[in-house]
């Protein structure tokens, strides 16, 4: 009979945002004589999702609801719930791996299966704002176990956890960053390049970004965000905006593939980090392991990794 434990990991798509590369680096990593495990995905079609290894179990777990299903709800169905009894009925988990605090609703079905429970904190205070509070409840009481990514999120959850709470400092892989460079950086012409990466939305401050490039619209300086755009009416405002010619001097590079992304990193003169609020701070790790100068606000986590010797907050 096997011993080995069977963790399922729940997380947004996989794409190449912070927490969703340290779960997929996480996953690498494990141990398969100990572990067997499952990811169950919030959506589909994430960047790193082929980069899985073969031995992965992958789920979809729906979020959206038909007018069939919400009437099944109404009469009494745990539509939700059926959903994760399928998955559990075919992967039969020991461990649930819960990542970021978006997903903190899945606690509430815990008791419904035998197993245990972690989530993996990768967010600071903004972020919370955006959850209900029931969920921080469900954190507390229905989490056997708290990851958080920094010393700022020990602060928040120490006290209140104890032992449950442990800090598992967020990294980057430098072996994958490796294998995207080339040895010469891309150039473009005489123009010096100030980049930034993230979510194009308000907590990384994408409109900060945009605001500062007017004061070099005359100049042979060309502002460029790595990043996804997310659909909200925030990123729709500053697309439309874009779009208009507002920002001439300002490219949004929201298709390229691992190896682009990192050349498109390591080809810049500055890196730029308009965040409002960060619990950490991948995408500065990155810049600086890529030789690339970091000019931070001071967003929480910048402090953390900024220091004179590769930039300035």
């Amino acid at each position: 009979m096997s011993t080995k434990k069977r963790i399922l990991f729940f997380t947004k798509d996989l794409n190449r945002t912070g927490a969703e590369m340290i779960l997929f680096n996480i996953v690498e990593s494990l141990d398969r004589s100990k572990f067997d495990i499952g990811i169950v995905l919030m959506q589909q079609g994430g960047e790193l999702v082929p980069n899985l290894p073969e031995d992965v179990n992958l789920f979809y777990l729906e979020s959206t609801f038909t007018l069939f299903d919400k009437i099944r709800f109404h009469l009494g169905e745990d539509v939700m719930l059926n959903r994760l009894k399928r998955i559990e009925n075919e992967f039969k988990s020991d461990i649930w791996y819960i990542n970021t605090i978006d997903n903190t609703y899945l606690l509430k079905y815990r008791k419904h299966f035998s197993i245990k429970t972690c989530l993996h904190v990768h967010e600071y205070l903004y972020n919370f704002e955006q959850i209900a509070s029931q969920e921080i409840n469900l954190l507390i009481d229905q989490a056997d176990q708290v990851i958080g990514c920094s010393v700022l999120v020990e602060k928040l959850f120490k006290p209140l956890l104890g032992n449950k709470y442990m800090t598992f400092q967020s990294a980057i892989d430098t072996h994958f960053i490796e294998n995207s460079l080339t040895e010469t950086k891309p150039t473009s012409g005489d123009k010096k390049k100030i980049v930034s990466s993230g979510t194009l939305c308000y907590r990384k401050g994408l409109d900060i970004f945009l605001e500062l490039s007017t004061f070099f619209n005359d100049s042979n300086i060309e502002f460029i965000w790595l990043g996804k755009w997310p659909n909200n009416g925030y990123a729709e405002l500053l697309k439309n905006k874009i779009d208009a010619g507002e920002f001439p001097n300002v490219q949004i590079l929201d298709q390229l593939n691992h190896q682009e992304y990192y050349q498109t990193m390591q080809s810049a003169d500055l890196f730029l980090s308009c965040s409002r609020e960060e619990s950490m701070g991948l995408v500065m790790m990155e810049a600086i392991y890529c030789g690339v100068p970091v000019l931070a606000t001071d967003s929480g986590g910048s402090s953390l990794i900024v220091n004179d010797q590769n930039g300035k907050v």
